[in-house]
């Protein structure tokens, strides 16, 4: 069995085997073996717990070495700090030095002090972080490896940093310039500049950068060093955008307020309180010769103050410095200066000083007044002239007040007048010179005077005797210098014996005009008693014509007809001149083909050039517009009486018509048109006298020539109411050469084209007409003529005949005459109209063609006229053009919309749209639209001066008021024209367009109110 080994052992050694084996000791001998286990066990347990516990015991007296020899060296380190701080550790006596007691209680008193300190530090450094955190620039602190110690919210603003500051405490800042060098204009250059600052360890600062955005940075280094050892780098960033944007502005300030004192027209000089010039602009260096380079820095008193000034000069600087008392100062008075030459002039000067930042300059404002002073003394010696003038002119010249007391009279008007000085001043001057009649005229004029006016008038006037006189006055409102009204000034002329002249001239004019009245009613009634006949007789010719004759009737025909034609030439010519003296031929400006008009003159009288073996040619310039604007009629009317003098002088050889451009606008043409021939020539002294009406050469020549010799008066005439130049050469027995210049506008083609379309479609077939003339024989000749288009004519011999029909039966056209028994056709034209309400179109059938009889006629109410004698193709494209075949189908409605007593006629309107009313509303609508709009360019294009452009739109609105037959401006709208083509005249323009804007936008309104509502 397992017993102990010592148990064993001495089971051996004393027992024998026997008793050993015996099992009643076995449990005595288990028993004993547990003891010794448990012996042994505790043994080994005391064992390993004293081992333990001399190692327990060793640490500690390790520890307990270990702690005598620091408290060793403590107190030894505390002695030798004692022993540094002499003064304390000197107070103290060797028995304190030796009571470690004491020792202990000084050095828990150092702690707590030391403490305290160290409290204070740390409070002062929490500051100075909220101080930098809170600064507006941004603040970055780097340890000496730039591990970030500090920073604030400024500074991530600043570089857009999504961080807050605490949180950045310990980052790596090495690489963080490449990271927000994106951010500034030169990327390139942040990081090395950021490298080359760290390696120069130099304070920095005011280092600007441009940002990206447009923001500035201003930049500051500084690097943190502890005694020579380095601690690290402080960063600080502040946006100056505003500074700079601000300094920028400033410059910008100072450079124009610079630019401005430059500019000036005064010369501008400042002087510092020591009298040192310390600006001096442009106007400066022209007034005195200096250039600012040469005076700045130096004494004024040597510069420009004259030396008699100088010492003056510099007393009232120093008065002023030590007082602050300036007479001169702030104020403009007069003195004597001198320039760089050195010669003395006069100036205008003020003087105002100004404080700055504590210091004390003035600035001078100085003009050159030697041309003031010129004036003033011109004006001084004009003055003293005119005041002697004003004193012995025949003038006489009266002065009153608001009041119209007299002031002051010269001794002309007192001469005039018949009064003396001392009768006159004081009065009242109505009182004095009006009359009953004239009282009123006074006021008014008072009035004017009010109102700023001055105006001239003729006054009979009162003198002292009491006699009337007449004084032509100019009177004008009298200012003070303030600009108030405080009298009159009149100049007085005595004007009665002019005057009594032109009354008396006045009544020769009335007589004048009487005679030239009876003149045109003479002619008027001789017009109609010989044009009434020459009709019927040049009508029955006409028909005659028409029937088949022998060959002796045809030439007998023929040789009468010339006959009649030439008297009524000669009736014409007479007219002609009647109507130019009396100031009533005007000229009917319109589209028209240049050649076309040439050759018309030419195809007439080509046969009778045939007949006596001349050659008749025509030369036309292709530079020369094709379509002119102006007379065609007088144009043709002018070449037939030249071309047709030349065939008439010449026996042999040929006539030449050449037409040549003379100069040409984008707008108008000025043309030059010469009639040479080879006929018999004129002596010199008759070519000055040939446009004399009546003239002719000698008797012989009229004899064998003819002619009453007003065919060149009424031809030129003509070209100068064309405003353009006539010239004759001529040399006797050579022949002639007649140059004619001509000014036209130019001209559309459409316009022609509508012409040809209008009188193509010319026809009157199967209309009915109402014929009213007295003349049997007349009635004869219109029925003979219109009876080849199948009209139904009914005939009444005066206007109540003429009435009496109209009330039974309508018609398509009333051709009336003017003189007829019983009742005229203008009164029976004003019934027509005025009572029974009728728009059928009237033609008047005259022998007058005066102006002033077609006015009446027009005035009347009557659409046209055709002259006696007509001519049948006259009298047919007259009739056709207010009335077509389809007139008949007009509804009732649209021929009831023509109204005379309006501003417009649609008379042409309803012919142009053969019944269409659609295409009438058209028009309407198209005429209202664009009258508005070219009125406004027209005018707007008068205020600029765009004059070319004015007469376009004229032109282009011109054929629109004709169609709408607009008569009342038509005269107006072709002087405007004319004016803008041959003048500048603005003012005259415009008031003459007001007047046409007036009457336009009336009848637009009509048109609108009248027409286009129904």
């Amino acid at each position: 069995m397992g017993f102990h080994k010592l148990l064993q052992k001495q089971i051996k050694q004393y027992l024998t085997l026997e008793f050993a084996e015996n099992n009643e000791f076995k449990s005595f001998f288990k028993a004993i073996n547990d003891s010794y286990l448990t012996f042994e066990r505790d043994k080994n347990l005391m064992n390993h717990a004293f081992q333990e516990s001399e190692k327990e015991y060793r640490e500690v007296n390790e520890d307990l070495k270990s702690e005598d020899e620091l408290k060793t060296n403590t107190i030894k380190n505390l002695y030798e700090s004692l022993q540094e701080d002499e003064e304390n550790y000197d107070a103290f006596n060797e028995e304190e030095k030796n009571n470690s007691l004491f020792i202990s209680k000084y050095i828990s008193e150092q702690i707590r002090k030391r403490k305290e300190t160290e409290n204070r530090l740390s409070r002062t450094v929490e500051l100075l972080k909220t101080l930098l955190a809170n600064l507006p620039a941004g603040i970055l602190m780097e340890d000496e490896n730039r591990k970030l110690l500090f920073t604030n919210q400024s500074f991530c603003d600043v570089f857009s940093i999504p961080m807050l500051p605490e949180t950045m405490i310990g980052v790596d800042c090495t690489n963080s310039e490449e990271q927000y060098k994106s951010l500034f204009k030169e990327p390139e250059a942040f990081s090395p500049r950021i490298n080359e600052i760290l390696a120069e360890r130099k304070v920095v600062t005011n280092e600007l950068l441009e940002r990206v955005d447009g923001r500035f940075l201003e930049r500051d280094y500084i690097p943190i060093s502890i005694g020579n050892e380095s601690e690290g780098h402080l960063w600080r960033y502040v946006d100056v955008t505003q500074s700079i944007q601000n300094r920028n502005l400033l410059e910008q300030s100072e450079k124009r307020s610079r630019l401005i004192m430059n500019a000036s027209l005064n010369a501008i000089i400042t002087i510092d309180s020591n009298g040192i010039i310390t600006f001096w602009n442009s106007p400066a260096e022209t007034i005195f010769g200096w250039e600012k380079e040469e005076v700045l820095g130096k004494d004024l008193s040597e510069i420009i103050i004259p030396h008699q000034y100088a010492e003056a000069h510099n007393r009232g600087m120093k008065h002023y410095m030590k007082t602050g008392d300036g007479p001169v100062l702030n104020r403009h008075f007069e003195i004597t200066a001198i320039n760089r030459n050195g010669n003395e002039f006069p100036i205008e000067i003020s003087i105002i000083p100004i404080k700055q930042n504590g210091e004390t300059f003035f600035c001078s404002f100085i003009q050159d007044i030697s041309e003031r002073k010129k004036a003033e003394e011109n004006l001084k010696s004009q003055e003293e002239k005119y005041r002697n003038i004003i004193a012995n002119m025949n003038l006489g010249l009266m002065v009153v007040d608001n009041d119209e007391i007299i002031q002051f009279a010269n001794q002309s008007f007192l001469s005039i007048s018949g009064y003396e000085m001392d009768d006159l001043l004081g009065k009242n001057a109505s009182e004095v010179f009006a009359t009953e009649e004239n009282s009123e005229i006074m006021n008014s004029k008072k009035e004017m005077r009010e109102n700023g006016v001055s105006d001239v008038y003729q006054l009979c006037v009162k003198n002292k005797s009491g006699e009337p006189r007449w004084w032509a006055i100019g009177g004008a409102p009298e200012y003070d210098d303030k600009g108030e009204l405080i009298g009159s000034i009149g100049i007085h002329l005595d004007v009665t014996e002019q005057k009594q002249l032109e009354i008396a001239l006045e009544k020769e004019k009335i007589k004048a005009q009487e005679a030239s009245k009876a003149k045109e009613a003479f002619l008027a009634n001789m017009s109609h008693e010989i044009r009434t006949p020459l009709n019927a007789i040049i009508g029955f010719l006409r028909e005659l014509e028409k029937q088949e004759l022998t060959e002796l009737q045809k030439k007998y025909i023929e040789n009468s007809s010339i006959a009649s034609k030439h008297l009524l030439a000669i009736i014409n010519n007479i007219l002609d001149i009647s109507k130019i003296e009396a100031g009533e031929m005007s000229l009917d400006y319109e589209d028209f083909v240049f050649e076309n008009a040439i050759t018309n003159v030419i195809s007439v009288l080509q046969s009778k050039a045939e007949q006596k073996g001349l050659n008749l040619t025509a030369n036309i310039s292709k530079a020369i517009h094709q379509v002119l604007n102006g007379d065609a009629l007088r144009l043709e009317q002018i070449l037939f009486n030249l071309v047709g003098n030349a065939l008439k002088f010449t026996q042999k050889g040929e006539i030449a018509v050449n037409c040549e451009l003379i100069s040409d606008t984008d707008v108008s043409q000025e043309v030059s048109i010469s009639i040479s021939d080879t006929g018999i020539g004129m002596d010199k002294k008759f070519v000055d006298t040939i446009f004399n009406k009546f003239s002719q050469e000698d008797k012989a020549i009229t004899r064998r020539y003819g002619g009453t010799g007003l065919g060149m008066a009424i031809t030129k005439e003509f070209v100068q109411l064309m405003e353009g130049r006539i010239d004759v050469e001529s040399e006797k027995n050579k022949g002639t050469t007649i140059r004619i210049n001509l000014s036209f506008n130019k001209g559309n083609e459409k316009n022609i084209n509508k012409i040809h379309v209008d009188k193509e479609s010319v026809r009157i077939d199967n209309i009915s007409i109402l014929l009213v003339e007295d003349n049997d024989l007349n009635r004869l000749v219109a029925q003979n003529s219109l009876q080849y288009f199948n009209c139904k004519v009914t005939e009444a011999e005066n206007g109540l005949e003429a009435l009496e029909i109209l009330r039974r039966q309508d018609f398509d056209v009333i051709l009336m005459d003017i003189q007829m028994p019983e009742m005229d056709g203008i009164e029976a034209t004003k019934i027509i109209r005025n009572e029974f309400k009728l728009t059928t179109p009237i033609i008047a059938l005259t022998a007058n063609v005066f102006k002033s009889e077609i006015e009446k006629c027009r005035e009347a109410g009557m659409d046209d006229y055709i002259a006696k004698p007509f001519d049948e193709k006259v009298m047919i494209e007259t009739i056709a053009k207010h009335v077509r075949n389809n007139t008949t189908s007009l509804s009732v409605n649209a021929k009831e919309i023509a109204s005379t007593n309006k501003l417009y006629n649609l008379n042409s309107v309803y012919d142009l749209s053969k019944g269409n009313v659609k295409f009438i509303d058209s028009m309407m609508l198209i005429f209202v639209e664009q009258t508005a709009v070219i009125l406004e360019k027209i005018e707007q294009k008068i205020i600029n001066d765009n004059f070319m452009e004015v007469g376009q739109l004229i032109h282009e609105i011109k054929p629109s008021i004709e169609i709408f037959e607009i008569n009342s401006i038509i005269d107006d709208v072709k002087a405007l024209e004319k004016l803008v083509r041959e003048t500048q005249d603005k003012e005259q323009m415009l008031a003459l367009f007001e007047s046409i804007n007036i009457v336009l936008k009336k009848a637009v309104a009509q048109i609108q109110g009248n027409e286009l509502r129904k």
